[in-house]
Order: C-alpha cells, then structure tokens, then sequence
C-alpha cells in the first residue's frame, strides 16, 4: 500500500542521521586527474581520495564509503578492468559507479569489456570538462538520493511499531470490521470511494462493499476477512472488486490486518487501481500496436496469430499468412521524406484493411511490412483473391497531404496453415521466402509459398553469409582486360573487373553478387578496396604500359551517393602516386539521371581532380539524354547487347551508329563492349567506333598476366 505524501515529504525531507558526505575515489596517477574536476567535487560538495594502483584503490573501497570511482584502464598491477570487476562482485560495494578513463582508443572491444566488467561509462583522454561535469554531477546526485532514502527508510524502519496505522490510512481508504464483518467506522477516503454516508455505513454488513461472484452464496467465513480474524496473519490482495453504494464495482489493492493490541476486529486500507488498471491497459496496448497505423506491431501480430491457429485447429479449418512488402518504397522516402512516406504507410494501412474481413488481423511488422492473417478460412486458396484485391488497391494513386499523388505497388508471399506448416514461426518464414520470390519474380504479385523456394532462399542466405566472410578475408580479387583503340591497335586502358571464387561453390558471376553487394551496404568497403587494389597495380605497370594507357573502374549507386567518395578516391591516387588522367571512373545513366544537386556536385568534383568518366552500358536504361549536354564526360560505352548482332541485325547496327554519331557529335569517346568476332571489328571501323573491348582481343585475366598481353594488335589483320 503507498504511504501518504505528506507523512513520506516529512520523513524523506527530515531523515535520521548526519547529513551526507560523499567522498569521489580518483585511481592512477595523480597528475592525470582530469582538469577541472576537484574545483566540481568542491562546488558539489563532495571530496576526494586518491590511489595510485588498484591494490591501494581496494584498500580504500573497503576502509571507506564511497560515492563513484574514476579509474584508469592502465594500472600498476591490477588493471582499471580487473578492479572494476572486483567493485562489482563485492557486495560490500558492487552500488558503486565507475566510469573508466583511458589515454587510447575506445573501439568496440574496449567498450564491450569494459561494460562486461560493470563499468558504468567510459572516457577518452583529454577528457571535455563539460562532459565530465555532466557525468559526475548526475552520478553524485543519484548517489546522494540513494543515500537519502536508505536514511529515510532506516528512520521509517525504527518508528513503524507505533506509526503502522497512520501511514496505512492516510492516503487510502480505511474500513474497521468487528468480528461478525459488521463495520464500525471509515475514514473521508472510504467513503468517497464507496460513495456512501456515514450514517449509512456504520453497522452496516460488510457485503455493502464485498460482493460475491454471482451464483456463491455470500459466507462471512469465505472471506479473506474472516481469514485473517482466524489466523491473525496479515492479508494482502494485489487485486480485486469492491462494490459502491450504487452498485457499481471497481478494482482495488487491499491490505486486512487484525487491530493492534486487545481490539477484537479487523482494519482494511485498500486503494482504488481503477487509474493504475487504465494505465497497464495502456501500456498494453502500447507495446502491441504500432503508433503510425494503429495496427498491431511484430509483438502483436505474433500474439494475435497464434490465438487465430489454435481457433483454426480447435475448429479445423485453414489460416492464410500474408507477407506484404512496397515496391521501392525507400525511393519515396528518400526523394519526397519521412513525413510523406509516414502519412503513404498510414494511407496504406487503411487501404489493405478495407480489402480484407473486419475480424482478419492486420498488422504493420517492419518499416514497410505489413502482415495479413485470414482466419478461419474454409479453403487456404481463397487467400488468393483476398491477395489480388489488395495489389489492385494498392495501384490505386494515394494523394498524399500536399495534393501529389503516388502510385506504388507491393510483392505479397502467402503461407497457409495446415499445409505449410503448424508452427508460428515456421509459417512466418514461409509467407517471407514466398514474398521474396515474388519481388525476384518481377514484383506487383503474389507467390504462395512452395519447398524448393525456401532451398533457394537458403542457399541465397549461404550466398550472402560467404560473401561477408569473402568481404572481411580478402576472397576477391581483380582481372583486367584490354581497351584496343581501333584505328591503331593499340590498348589504351584497362577494365578492372571484380572475381569471386568460392572454396566450395566455385567461381561465381558478377551478375549475382554484385546486386548482393549493393544490398547489404558491402558494396562501399569492396567499392574501395577495388578503387585502392586497381591503383595500386597500375602503379606498379608504370613501366610497362604507355604513360596515357589508363585503368577504368566501375562505380555503384551505392558508392555514388557516398558523400566521402571523393576524398577517398584522391587519397587512394595520392598513396599510389598515380597520375589522375590514368584513373576513368565508369558511371550508369541511373546514376546521372538523377539531376540533384550532389550528382552535379560530385561529378564536378570528380571532373576537377582531373579523372576521365564514362557512360557504361549507354542504351539500356532510360531515354532521356539530358544529362549529356549537362555533365562533362569522356566518353560512352556501347553495352554488348548492341554488339551481339550487330552483324546479323539491321536495328542493332543503326542503334550503334546512332549511338557513336552521337558521342562524336557531342565530343565524346565512344567504345564498344563485348566484341568477340572479327566481322563486328570490321563492322565497328566502318561505323567509326574508336575503341573495342571484348574476347576478340583479350579475356581479363589476372594481373599477372597483363605483361603477356601485346600492347598493339594488326587489328584489320585479325
């Protein structure tokens, strides 16, 4: 039961006991003690210790109390980490915060030890006063209000013989019973809360405020009252149901004891719990809905799912899982903000519980998840109509608060129960696989889920787990193939071009993991390593290829978006001493179609370094061709599907000369990819191609091998 305000303020204000003292143990040397910090123990109020090893730090720590230790890690004999560990397994002083100083670098290992230690906190040397004073400031306060109450509750310890009665009825209601449940008077609080007279209340039976579950027959002796008159032990009920004068109930806490000396009868302090009740309800809720939405978050989709299986098993019917996933939903988010992509998944929310039964569960999981349950379904394969009305919903356009409006679309996996499986957890994968395949598949569909998905899904997760691995052991590594400039047979440049070659799966295709790259973020830190490994080697050929024979290096959007690429690749040409003009950086028409103030920042940035950049694959991404006149390139590479039929196709062929007239026209350098065939040679020198890279000339190879490539071919010859 609380106490009241008023009786705890005095004994809390007015403690028993000297006034506080806290004293701040400072160990290591005495010189490094953090600038400014005594001048704050003094304002504070607070002293300190000094030791100059832990040995002496223990010493002190069980000689004396105190308030916070500021160690450091490099200690004489025991170290900062060692004496932490000690502070906190004794239990003599295990209350006792530390906050760990150290004259190196806290990265992730020091950290993680020093908190498994028990440390509180950390610092780094030179410590910010400002930083320190916040840190130690709150820390001492705590310490002073712990001391505070341990003071106050000593004082309430030795007076609560004689004060046990006030401070039960002072804040709460009061009822005296005799012992025939008859009752004899009850405080102001009592009756308010039963809202009833006194003159009503007094010898009244005790069922004016206890009622019985209906259909018991109300006993004196089935009470807890009667039970603790009995036993004379004191009785508390965390929770049950008091009747008003009106007949209405409400929840209360209640403790019964027996009247203190030679009084025959019963005391009851209980307390209404209709707020705390309200409030736990809250809280509930809260912890099971999302905010954004109002639908049930992960936690309550899982509780509302499982009740929905064991209703399905109970009755034998069938349970349909869906996994909803937007399309490219980061896309709007990123390019419209948070708030138009927060008030979309709200839109969203409302859209797909429009399609589905009121009493089907509906649930946002993730970021731009959403989860269906179609419960009691008489057959799993009615999910599929449900899952074809909320896509053609979702293609509906959403205005969104500004009036614009934006049409998206989603990928939907769907599990059903018995079939898949009979296991929450194993269902959820299931949905999750299927709507993976349907975004593999082309997204703005649906898949049920199938086995040999979830042999696909696992062995991508094997994929992506070596990858990582690959990524942190240097698994890949670079071949290079030739540019020969067409006209004269001489190689030009280089195309660094990134390898994998599993141990146990073989050598695996760029086209599968490079997209994984982009996904998991790797593709930034392998980004690098190719810029950092491909200059390094065209360094180390300085004397070997022409001085103007250059290395060309893809860049991915990931990579592109990167605010610190330019800083990095000026550093990787400055530590390999390579020229900037040996450097050509190949960029997709993505990439500069996107006409936003860092691409023109960037590629300006890039251009004043003085690096070549080209258009790689130009054709088979968009239309426009804005951004040609707006950005300085180099050059523009023809993708290989151009080149593959050039000599059989007619269309292909005016594609390449349209695209080389152009790249001419606009002073560009134009180089074909994927020649193989001596007749596209021949045909890419009529069109007036200036360069070629493919088979015909050269496969990449490592870089080994580069010197045994010639560095000028009779290319009409071949």
């Amino acid at each position: 039961m609380r106490h009241s305000p008023a009786t705890m303020d005095s004994l809390l204000t007015k403690p028993a006991g000297p006034a506080i003292q806290q004293t701040v143990l400072l160990v290591g040397p005495q010189s490094d003690a953090p600038p400014g910090l005594l001048p704050l123990l003094h304002s504070l109020g607070a002293q300190s210790q000094h030791a100059d090893s832990g040995e002496r730090a223990l010493e002190i720590l069980v000689a004396e109390d105190i308030a916070l230790v500021l160690a450091d890690v490099a200690l004489p004999g025991m170290d900062g980490y060692a004496l932490t560990q000690w502070i906190r397994e004794n239990s003599r002083t295990r209350h006792i915060p530390v906050i760990l100083l150290s004259n190196g670098v806290w990265d992730a290992a020091a950290i993680a030890r020093a908190y498994e230690a028990g440390a509180i906190d950390y610092l780094g040397r030179p410590v910010a006063e400002p930083v320190l004073s916040s840190k130690v400031a709150v820390l001492l306060e705590l310490d002073g209000n712990r001391r505070r109450l341990r003071q106050a509750i000593s004082h309430i310890d030795s007076t609560k013989a004689y004060y046990e009665s006030m401070l039960n009825a002072a804040g709460e209601g009061v009822i005296g019973l005799d012992r025939d449940g008859h009752m004899r008077f009850a405080n102001p609080a009592a009756r308010l809360m039963l809202k009833v007279e006194n003159d009503q209340l007094v010898g009244a039976d005790y069922r004016m405020f206890y009622p019985f579950p209906a259909g018991d027959v109300p006993h004196w002796e089935h009470t807890p009252f009667f039970h603790t008159l009995r036993h004379g032990k004191e009785t508390r009920i965390e929770e049950t149901i008091f009747m008003r004068h009106d007949r209405t109930h409400f929840p209360v806490s209640l403790c019964v004891s027996r009247l203190a000396g030679n009084g025959d009868g019963l005391v009851i302090v209980f307390q209404d719990i209709s707020q705390r009740k309200a409030l736990e309800e809250a809280l509930r809720r809260q912890a099971v809905t999302d905010p954004l939405t109002g639908l049930n978050n992960r936690s309550g989709f899982k509780s509302a799912f499982r009740i929905a299986l064991d209703r399905a098993r109970r009755a034998r019917k069938s349970v349909a899982l869906m996994f909803i996933d937007l399309d490219h939903f980061k896309r709007i988010n990123d390019t419209l903000g948070h708030a138009a992509g927060d008030f979309l998944l709200a839109a969203v929310a409302t859209s797909i519980r429009e399609c589905v039964r009121s009493y089907d569960i509906v649930s946002r999981i993730g970021g731009d998840e959403f989860s269906v349950v179609l419960d009691e379904l008489d057959d799993a394969s009615s999910a599929a109509q449900i899952a074809g009305k909320i896509l053609t919903a979702l293609r509906c356009p959403f205005r969104l608060e500004d009036g614009m409006q934006v049409t998206i679309s989603a990928s939907i996996g769907i599990a059903s129960f018995p079939e898949c499986s009979d296991d929450v957890d194993m269902l959820m994968q299931a949905a999750g696989v299927a709507m993976y395949q349907a975004k593999s598949d082309g997204r703005n569909l649906y898949h049920f889920y199938m086995p040999e998905m979830n042999a696909k899904a696992r062995h991508r997760l094997m994929l992506e787990q070596a990858l990582r691995v690959a990524v942190e052991d240097d698994g890949f590594f670079l071949h290079y193939q030739p540019q020969v400039d067409i006209g004269t047979g001489r190689v030009v440049g280089y195309e660094a071009l990134l390898r994998w070659d599993h141990d146990r799966i073989g050598s695996i295709a760029p086209s599968t993991f490079v997209p994984m790259l982009e996904e998991t973020g790797l593709i930034i830190p392998m980004g690098q390593w190719v810029f950092s490994t491909g200059c390094r080697q065209r360094h180390a050929w300085n004397s070997m290829l022409p001085e103007q024979c250059s290395l060309s290096v893809n860049l991915s959007p990931r990579q592109f978006a990167d605010k610190n690429l330019v800083p990095q690749i000026q550093r990787v040409l400055e530590a390999n001493q390579l020229p900037p003009y040996q450097l050509e950086i190949e960029l997709t028409e993505s990439m500069l179609m996107s006409n936003t103030e860092h691409t023109r920042n960037l590629l300006r940035s890039l251009k004043d370094l003085g690096l070549k950049l080209s258009v790689d694959d130009f054709g088979t991404g968009y239309s426009s061709l804005a951004y040609l006149k707006q950005f300085a390139l180099d050059a523009l590479k023809i993708d290989k599907q151009f080149i593959d039929h050039l000599t059989t196709s007619s269309k292909d062929k005016a594609i390449a000369r349209s695209i080389i007239q152009l790249g001419h026209n606009l002073g560009m350098q134009v180089i074909a990819e994927g020649v193989e065939t001596a007749d596209q040679v021949e045909t890419l020198q009529q069109l007036g191609c200036d360069v070629v890279q493919g088979f015909y000339f050269g496969r990449p190879v490592p870089a080994g091998e580069v010197g045994r490539i010639p560095q000028a071919v009779a290319v009409g010859a071949q």
